[in-house]
């Protein structure tokens, strides 16, 4: 399983700050990771406009239909690609979809 994301993002803002009591607060990119179920293959066209947008998607297919599947899983993989995502397979009913500048280090 994945212990934690890494982002090669660069972030516009100062990376540290330094507060008066000692601790030091830290500006990082942030994902935003969505858990999508579809009961239908109608649902799917608004999770490839999340891969657009940016943010992460984990996708579980067990509620439809084999051939459903395995259009929705052709569907994403197409978006992934032409938006430089990265498409990770977690278990055969559940894929994750990333955006290029964030990697998953398994641990």
């Amino acid at each position: 399983m994945f212990a934690r994301f890494q982002s090669h993002k660069n972030v516009p803002e100062k990376p540290e700050e330094t507060r008066d009591n000692g601790l030091t607060l830290l500006t990082t990119p942030n994902l935003d990771l969505c858990l999508r179920t579809p009961a239908s293959l109608e649902d799917i066209v608004p999770y490839g406009r999340l891969i657009m947008e940016g943010k992460g998607l984990l996708l579980c297919l067990n509620d439809l239909t084999e051939p459903d599947k395995v259009r929705a899983q052709d569907y994403l993989a197409g978006v992934a690609y032409t938006m430089g995502a990265t498409e990770t397979e977690v278990s055969p009913e559940v894929t994750m979809y990333l955006p290029g500048e964030v990697n998953t280090i398994h641990e």
